[in-house]
């Protein structure tokens, strides 16, 4: 089921799409919550935020930057938040797909082609208790941006792969469709199977890799990922390290 275009709350520019629906989650809810979600669209973002405190670089209209307001309520424990991340991440895997764009999900909220950035997401929570009250849910794809300022993230757009200029608006639409589907069954409690796809689609899944963590560089095998969100490593003498989100990254 197509969103609502007169529900999407649409600005030129703004400091950051989080900043501003975070500020506003009340009165945009009221007026167009019913949906179970509230979305919010910039042309430019002078302030825009990445994972890790990273800025999103993005020229002036020439990607897809906005944000999604969703009140899961009694549906989603603060200990399973992690799980909101992946029907995100696959969302937009599922987008991409369905304009001939194969990805994979770099842990904990990226999605690569091959070793380059093409969309990231950033999510802010609000709880009560041990639920999760409010979710924003920041997204930022390269759709028609060809050159990029230099960066440790080699970034790719979609323009770059295809060859041709997409329309902002369709693939916000495409977007929003994937994200609905996954939402539902996350709300529904399909949790499993969001977890098991999310987990097939990894970068370096069962691959010897190179990470960083506080005590310097090393290799291992990325073996998945667990319900709260852990990374699981297999070090080289066979035994499993946890790593929470900025405890650990993967070098590409």
């Amino acid at each position: 089921m197509a969103f609502d275009k007169e529900n999407i709350i649409r600005l030129a520019t703004v400091d950051s799409t989080n900043r501003y629906l975070r500020d506003e989650a009340s009165l945009l809810w009221n007026k167009c919550g019913h949906r179970g979600m509230v979305v919010v669209t910039a042309g430019y973002q002078t302030a825009g935020r990445g994972q890790r405190g990273n800025t999103w670089n993005s020229n002036v209209g020439e990607n897809l930057l906005f944000s999604i307001l969703v009140r899961p309520g009694k549906v989603l424990k603060v200990a399973e938040q992690f799980i909101l991340s992946q029907a995100v991440s696959l969302a937009l895997h599922a987008a991409m797909r369905a304009y001939g764009i194969e990805t994979k999900l770099k842990w904990p909220n990226d999605i690569y082609v091959g070793e380059r950035k093409l969309a990231g997401i950033l999510v802010e929570l609000d709880c009560c208790g041990e639920f999760v009250e409010q979710a924003v849910i920041g997204i930022g794809v390269n759709v028609n941006q060809e050159l990029f300022p230099i960066m440790d993230r080699i970034p790719v757009s979609m323009k770059m792969l295809q060859g041709r200029d997409f329309v902002i608006d369709d693939v916000l639409a495409t977007v929003l469709e994937k994200f609905e589907y996954y939402y539902e069954k996350l709300c529904k409690g399909d949790r499993d199977s969001i977890a098991a796809e999310y987990t097939n689609l990894l970068l370096g899944l069962n691959e010897v890799r190179s990470f960083v963590d506080s005590t310097g560089c090393f290799t291992a095998i990325l073996k998945g990922v667990e319900p709260d969100g852990c990374l699981l490593l297999q070090r080289n003498d066979g035994s499993l390290s946890r790593y929470f989100f900025k405890e650990v990254e993967l070098i590409l």
